[in-house]
């Protein structure tokens, strides 16, 4: 078995038969079909000519139109609508006739799935016309563990005898073959789904071809290496190199990649939820088009599109914008994305320049085409239908339509909040400034340019939603859904989901990101759990930890995202410290919220009763849902200045407060940190019927979480505390001594099962107690983005999956997993096996960890002149460099090759680490640029940035 990112290949040797089998697999590029091709090779490797019969194929194959509840609930019923077409032509064309939903409207469906079967005989292309009937191949097998009649049948029946509706059917090509001595015979299949059997058959000319086949397998190869390239790595490690490639386009699969086009417009191809066609659950769109586009869960996008402005710097701030802009005025966010559409917004001018790019008689249909918001894979596959003629290529015509256009994302709701969502944003603003430095200002204050998602779902007061349930207090059914809000959104004629002025009848609200963030802020220090330490998750979901799905139920919380707001509220204070602005402009209900919460932490400084906690709470949370009624239709779009005195005083308040919380979560004596907690109502009054008004709490802990440590990593702030958290985590039962890898959980057998699905698992399974490979990796990241670079690289080779005895990972070791089995697991064979292949955000955080291991935590940085310079301060072990050629190299932006010359096999850190100290290149005008130390400044750095540098050597001493 052959695999690479681009094909499968099934080799057999058979000396008995004199036979040598092999069946390869791709998909079928940049056409207008989906198709999975497949071909099977036969050679005779006898010394005498031999006879045989071929049976190749599938022994089910569905229709087009068939859902998943027919499907898996009515498979029986579902069949009186199947059809098999088109077998005069000799290629099956699969569907129903009619959508099959009970309903008045009759719905025709034009779309079908097809085979297409062929060989080459002599100089002869000859289409096989397959059997569709698995009666004709099993007869009264109908398992189909086996080929009944092709094995004892002396003659197959005709074809044409066959039944071809109200059956499941199948799809199997057969041939008789005579082959000479050392002569191979090569049958052709492509499976996939096409718009209309007409275009099917006007396709097939070309493409029952092997020279068509033979094309598309080098086209799809060329691609996808074309995409990994971006992130050719060359060490001393094959499997790690690989491994970085495979990380990379499954990161792209699921995240997508970035079509940026000339006009400014960047467009994400490719991009699904999960793209695990291995995880069960998982039910993801693909747009079947051109520049396709699928949806996906925010946190899920968001992670894996972390460093993609480090792989093309110029799509700039596009993902900040597109993210945080999905951020509500309440702080959260809709959980599913749905892509991007366009809407022309300059008709005149767009029509005069297509009068260059379409056929004049066109133009009036183009144009009508346009009227409505589009995709471009929409608009292309709507050009081909009705057969538009046009005097340029699709990419140059989207270039030039796309100029004229506004680009809209869409999103829905889902359900429920996550209380971590909001947090991936301030990992986007890190890789932005890391890359952008001299444009922090200009983005946070001066571009007018971000919006708030208008939602119809909405969290209740706790008034609505503290309940008695068999004698407990339970928190469920904490949305509504806003029947009036709905239909304030349905009636926007554009961008229904985007906040208004005047409380919801004005014009669309903008703000600056600066004043985004101050919303999260304000919303998040106004959502402390009663002892002032978790954000609590009030809003029927918890946060990355999916598996506590009972902890809201719980009126759990999370530490977590109070780490997190201990970040925000660090950047925050680095901003307003480091700009020139003496006035702020801020959303003025976030002002006036600010003000108020800012005025509760100075009353909690001053009260001294233990309740003070409580007190603080309550009344933190009053003022919460008192704004949320405020901006339940939208903002009155006024803006009120404030000083950076007044900023200042608020967020030093506002870190004094939380870094309390802080404190009372970190296990005595040691540098460890509680995630988790339940918060018990211990004393309340009734409401109305079973809602309760709670007077107290009683706090319960969960065991240690990798989470807590891994965020904890992040505000640990100097490298001696991150050590103190790494030796303490290293030494608590997180760490797997048998594997020397990290759990994502303790022990949870203590816990009541209510806490979630996670309490139910075996542990050391799923999200219990294993080695769950997402959150293990955002572990090693921080370890070494807070300098530990020798505890870094003693997980480096027990953790990161390329270096896992591929024997015991049970799979291949270039391709992640979700979890890995933990000893903590009951059968010992299984330790350290990896479960169910995922394109998860694992990708996301082995890039980042690719990315500084390359050239340090922060390359591009300013000058005390203000002026961009660029860094090399790799982190490479003296192992990773070529034993021969005493080098590593890398591709940096995608585009630039980087090569770091190690003569001495040293490591870049440490004690005795060698460092740059020569760097030579030649610059965009061709002269060669020899620079001492391991700074390059302007303007080369710019030039670099740029990618009009293609390569550069680096000297290491």
């Amino acid at each position: 078995m052959d695999i690479t990112s681009s094909d499968l290949r099934l080799i057999e040797y058979n000396k008995t038969l004199g036979l040598v089998t092999e069946v390869f697999y791709f998909t079928i590029p940049n056409s207008p079909f989906a198709a999975l091709a497949r071909g099977i090779s036969i050679q005779n490797i006898s010394n005498k000519p031999i006879k045989l019969q071929l049976l190749d194929g599938l022994p089910q194959i569905v229709p087009y139109g068939v859902s998943n509840l027919f499907l898996k609930k009515l498979g029986r019923t579902i069949e009186a609508w199947m059809h098999v077409k088109n077998l005069e032509h000799a290629i099956a064309f699969y569907k129903l006739d009619v959508d099959p939903t009970d309903r008045p409207e009759v719905i025709k469906i034009e779309q079908g799935n097809f085979y297409l079967s062929f060989h080459k005989i002599g100089n002869k292309i000859q289409l096989i016309r397959p059997f569709v009937d698995p009666v004709t191949i099993f007869g009264p097998i109908s398992d189909f563990s086996y080929p009944y009649n092709f094995i004892r049948v002396k003659e197959l029946p005709n074809s044409s005898q066959e039944v071809i509706s109200s059956r499941t059917p199948a799809a199997f090509s057969y041939c008789s073959l005579a082959l000479k001595k050392d002569e191979t015979h090569t049958l052709y299949s492509l499976i996939g789904q096409i718009r209309s059997m007409d275009l099917l058959n006007s396709l097939a000319p070309n493409i029952a071809n092997p020279e068509y086949i033979s094309q598309k397998y080098n086209e799809n190869k060329r691609l996808i290496c074309e995409l990994q390239n971006e992130v050719a790595t060359k060490s001393s490690c094959q499997r790690f190199d690989l491994y970085v490639q495979q990380t990379y386009l499954d990161n792209i699969i699921r995240g997508g990649y970035p079509l940026r086009f000339r006009c400014g417009s960047t467009f994400y191809l490719y991009s699904r939820k999960h793209g695990d066609l291995e995880r069960d659950y998982n039910k993801f769109h693909i747009q079947p088009a051109y520049y396709s586009q699928g949806n996906g869960n925010y946190r899920d996008i968001n992670q894996n599109r972390r460093s993609d402005i480090w792989f093309n710097p110029d799509i700039k701030e596009e993902n900040l914008v597109y993210f945080l802009n999905l951020i509500q005025l309440d702080g959260f966010n809709p959980l599913v994305v749905k892509g991007v559409n366009f809407r022309i917004v300059e008709t005149d001018k767009c029509k005069e320049v297509l009068s260059g790019l379409v056929c004049q008689e066109d133009i009036p249909k183009m144009m009508e085409i346009l009227k409505n918001p589009f995709t471009p894979g929409d608009l292309i596959l709507t050009i081909e239908t009705q057969g538009l003629r046009l005097n340029t290529d699709y990419d140059n015509l989207l270039e030039n339509i796309l100029s004229f256009c506004q680009k809209s994302q869409e999103a829905e709701h889902g359900e429920g909040f996550w209380t971590d969502h909001w947090t991936y944003n301030l990992d986007l603003l890190e890789s932005y400034f890391g890359l952008y430095p001299e444009q922090k200002n200009e983005l946070l204050f001066e571009k007018n340019i971000f919006t708030f998602f208008d939602n119809s779902e909405r969290v209740k007061p706790r008034s609505e939603k503290y309940m008695l349930v068999d004698g407990k207090v339970r928190q469920y059914r904490s949305l509504i859904s806003d029947s009036a809000k709905k239909e304030l959104i349905r009636k926007r004629l554009k961008e229904p989901h985007l906040v208004r002025t005047e409380y919801g009848k004005g014009e669309i609200y903008y703000s600056c990101l600066f004043d985004k963030l101050l919303c999260l802020l304000a919303n998040k220090l106004a959502s402390l759990d009663p002892f002032g330490i978790g954000i609590e998750m009030e809003a029927d979901k918890p946060n990355w930890y999916d598996a506590l799905n009972g902890l809201p139920g719980l009126l759990g919380s999370s530490l977590n995202e109070t780490l997190e707001l201990k970040r925000l509220i660090i950047l925050l204070k680095e901003v307003v410290s480091d700009s020139l602005k003496k006035e702020f402009s801020i959303t003025e209900e976030v002002a006036e919220f600010l003000d108020a919460l800012n005025a509760k932490i100075l009353d909690y400084r001053k009260n001294k009763d233990t309740k003070r906690d409580y007190v603080f709470w309550d009344e933190s949370h009053t003022l919460k849902e008192d704004f949320y009624v405020r901006i339940r239709f939208g903002v009155s779009g006024r803006q009120i200045r404030k000083d950076a005195n007044w900023l200042n005083d608020i967020l030093m308040n506002a870190l004094e407060k939380i870094e309390e919380g802080i404190a009372k979560a970190k296990v005595p004596g040691q540098e460890l940190y509680y995630s988790y907690f339940i918060n018990e109502v211990k004393e309340y009054t009734l409401v109305e019927g079973n809602l309760i008004r709670p007077l107290g709490f009683n706090q319960t802990r969960l065991p240690l979480f990798l989470e807590g440590q891994m965020h904890a990593l992040r505000v640990a702030g100097d490298v001696e505390k991150a050590r103190s958290i790494y030796k303490s985590t290293r030494k608590s039962y997180l760490f797997d001594k048998k594997l020397k890898m990290y759990k994502v959980t303790g022990p949870l057998k203590d816990m009541p099962q209510e806490i979630g699905r996670c309490r139910v698992f075996t542990p050391g399974w799923l999200e219990n107690e294993s080695i769950w490979l997402h959150m293990e990796y955002k572990y090693l990241l921080e370890v070494l983005k807070n300098g530990l670079y020798k505890e870094f690289y003693e997980g480096f080779r027990n953790i990161l999956i390329p270096f896992q005895n591929p024997n015991r990972y049970g799979r291949s070791i270039l391709e992640n997993c979700s979890f890995l089995v933990s000893s903590a697991f009951p059968d010992k064979r299984l330790h350290g096996n990896g479960f169910v292949a995922r394109l998860s955000g694992a990708t996301a955080e082995l890039l980042q960890i690719w990315l500084i291991m390359n050239v340090g935590p922060q390359p591009f940085r300013l000058n005390k002149n203000n002026e961009l310079n660029l860094c090399l301060n790799p982190i490479l072990a003296g192992w990773l460099f070529n034993q021969r050629k005493k080098t590593y190299s890398f591709n940096f932006l995608s585009k630039v090759e980087v090569v770091y010359h190690n003569p001495k096999l040293k490591d870049t850190f440490g004690k005795n680490r060698v460092s740059v100290t020569v760097i030579k290149f030649t610059d965009k005008d061709g002269n060669l640029v020899t620079i001492q130390g391991n700074t390059i400044p302007t303007p080369y750095a710019e030039q670099i940035r740029l990618r009009q540098i293609i390569r550069i050597d680096a000297e290491l001493n």
